[in-house]
């Protein structure tokens, strides 16, 4: 692999205040935004009747609701590509040249959809609370952020709408890190995957995104991944954006920002050249439609892992999560994988009740014999007090099963916003006992 062709800057930024004004600009830690430019910068009126924006600090009494999606501020400054390519006009590999973000700032992107859905393709509720003892468990908690809260014009479909809505997410992300493009960043950060000493063990990162149709499905360069084959990806690649989310349904699904900032890969890059050579990233779509097409991706992953020389595949699946149907596929990936000769380490979330009245894992292979488990679905999630102020909508649906209640009022949820990979983040994790 010619190295130098995805070797990547990273500038930072840090944010610790965001605020409306005249103008868009970066100054000693706070950004400052021009509404109304962005406003018209973000204008879909053929799919949108209304997009307004709000902000949210941690600390503030404050819940946002009908979360799809959390976003990377980030630009491309120097490069081939761009950032998030492939919504931009451009499929040109990314992974190169000079990224700037703004670290401590974020893009919530909060809507209900238009048309009725059922079913397995059906939003979930997703929840923050910038404050309280569910914050540590919610993505961009910790983060300034700039809300969009978004409504469907009239007769617009869903499928509309969701495209609609990726446009705008992804354009307010790049429009805030562009007020640093003439700026030199107070900190800098190279990744690339230099040749260390041949004799560290090769490492590969494996992880299965989500794909089941509209609502439920991940990106790759713009386009969906249903017919996804493996593929290899430089750890660049990702760090620049060529995985957006677009998946609603699983408490625990992914998001942007959680592939922007996989802290896999950032743990593997910390590792390369001092106990690793980390060597890659191969992707698959999980969630398949049959056990044949499991059984066959899982060799197929397999197959990619091991022409690229890997010795050790650590896999996850959408940055930690699995779900029910998509353990079989992750454990078809681990056998397989196992059985071509590639030593595996699984990080998982585990379902069934705390009680222990249902298995834990729906599947497992016997090759299977290194998990790391970052909890499980509704497991110890806290409760939450009322809050003082509500972004996104006037009501929520804790579980699919409940009515709609007040969003400002007391509130327990199955799963918090990217709960599961918060846990993780923590370092927290189930020990076998």
């Amino acid at each position: 692999m010619n190295t130098d062709a995805f070797r990547l800057e990273i500038g930072s930024f840090p944010v610790q205040r965001l605020a409306f004004a005249s103008e868009t600009r970066y100054q000693d830690g706070t950004l400052t935004i021009d509404r109304t430019a962005l406003l018209a910068a973000l204008a879909e009126p053929q799919a949108m009747a209304q997009l307004d924006m709000h902000l949210a600090h941690p600390g503030e009494s404050c819940r946002l609701v009908h979360v799809l999606d959390t976003v990377a501020p980030q630009v491309k400054v120097r490069g081939r590509s761009t950032v998030y390519p492939g919504f931009f006009g451009t499929s040109m590999p990314a992974g190169d040249g000079r990224t700037h973000r703004l670290p401590g700032a974020t893009v919530v992107v909060c809507a209900t959809f238009p048309q009725p859905t059922s079913g397995a393709l059906s939003p979930v509720e997703a929840t923050i609370d910038m404050s309280g003892p569910a914050a540590p468990y919610c993505i961009a908690a910790d983060t300034a952020n700039l809300v969009l809260v978004c409504q469907p014009a009239p007769g617009v479909t869903n499928a509309e709408f969701d495209a609609a809505l990726h446009r705008v997410k992804l354009k307010a992300a790049v429009y805030l890190a562009r007020a640093t493009a003439a700026l030199e960043p107070p900190r800098v950060d190279t990744y690339a995957l230099y040749p260390v000493a041949p004799d560290l063990p090769r490492v590969v990162y494996v992880n299965l995104l989500h794909q089941q149709g509209l609502m439920a499905q991940t990106f790759l360069y713009g386009q969906h991944t249903q017919g996804l084959e493996p593929t290899f990806l430089h750890p660049n690649e990702m760090l620049d954006g060529a995985l957006v989310n677009g998946n609603y349904r699983a408490p625990a699904r992914a998001a942007t920002y959680g592939h922007t900032h996989n802290f896999l890969l950032r743990e593997l890059y910390r590792r390369h050249g001092h106990d690793i050579q980390f060597v890659g990233v191969v992707i698959g779509r999980g969630w398949q439609d049959s056990q044949i097409l499991k059984e066959r991706q899982g060799w197929m992953m397999a197959r990619m892992a091991r022409l690229m020389g890997a010795q050790v595949a650590l896999i996850s699946a959408d940055v930690g999560g699995t779900g029910g149907n998509n353990t079989i596929d992750f454990m078809q990936t681990i056998h397989a994988c196992e059985q071509m000769g590639v030593q595996t380490v699984a990080v998982m979330q585990e379902s069934g009740n705390p009680d222990g009245s249902d298995p834990t894992v729906v599947d497992c292979v016997p090759e299977a014999s290194a998990i790391v488990s970052v909890g499980g679905v509704g497991w110890h999630t806290p409760a939450a007090p009322a809050v003082e102020r509500v972004l996104g909508g006037t009501t929520v649906r804790p579980s699919i099963a409940e009515e709609p209640r007040d969003a400002a009022g007391p509130l327990a949820v199955e799963c918090w916003y990217g709960a599961i990979w918060q846990r993780a983040e923590l370092g927290l994790s189930a020990v076998d006992t």
